[in-house]
């Protein structure tokens, strides 16, 4: 059977690839729901067919996972790293059509980062949170008009979006440092009980 790479020498520093497909599967569901909404249910104006054409994109990279991989193995940090960037080029395409950043779920550039910080070595979170920011940054000058009201259009002052480029650069660096040191803290505690547990071992196996 094919495989994406088994972490042999690392085996914390990695993450399930069923971990990936599943959150992915939970963002298109949320994705497309919320254009639909836009769409139809509130009627705004805004380019309906890219958006789904994007979201498709990444569906169709989770059935072809599923199709060609086994779920339940693990995937080395390079591998899981591309995944990731491209969860980030995905919900940058989607933010490009639908407003860059002012629309509200700019936010969420910091999911594959933190899932990165928690799962792969520092180097590929720096990488990804740098890329991160790359399309935030991209994203305040050249996007689509926010899907709005066209009688009463919302014209954000450019000081603002400046304040929100900064704090998802702010919040991206800050979640992503914390949220290794935690993990790092944890996966300390957890060799250290393994250690002790093995000590105890041959301790009791000698008496």
């Amino acid at each position: 059977m094919p495989s994406l790479g088994l972490a042999d020498h690392h085996p914390r520093r990695n993450v399930r690839l069923d971990t990936l497909v599943r959150l992915r599967w939970l963002a298109i569901i949320g994705q497309s729901t919320t254009v639909l909404v836009v769409y139809s249910g509130l009627d705004f104006p805004l380019p309906v067919w890219a958006c789904l054409a994007a979201i498709a994109l990444s569906a169709g990279l989770n059935v072809a996972l599923r199709l060609r991989f086994h779920l339940t193995q693990r995937l080395e940090p390079d591998r899981a790293a591309w995944l990731l960037a491209f969860d980030i080029a995905e919900l940058a395409v989607l933010l490009f059509l639908t407003g860059g950043l002012q629309n509200p779920f700019a936010f969420l550039f910091l999911g594959p980062v933190l899932l990165s910080a928690t799962a792969l070595p520092p180097r590929f979170t720096l990488l990804l949170g740098g890329f991160a920011v790359a399309c935030a940054t991209v994203l305040v000058f050249v996007h689509y008009p926010l899907p709005w009201d066209s009688d009463d259009p919302l014209q954000l002052p450019a000081i603002y979006m400046m304040g929100v480029w900064l704090s998802i650069l702010l919040a991206i660096g800050f979640i992503g440092v914390y949220a290794w040191q935690i993990t790092e803290e944890s996966r300390q505690l957890a060799d250290a009980l393994a250690a002790t547990e093995l000590v105890l071992a041959r301790e009791q196996h000698l008496s």
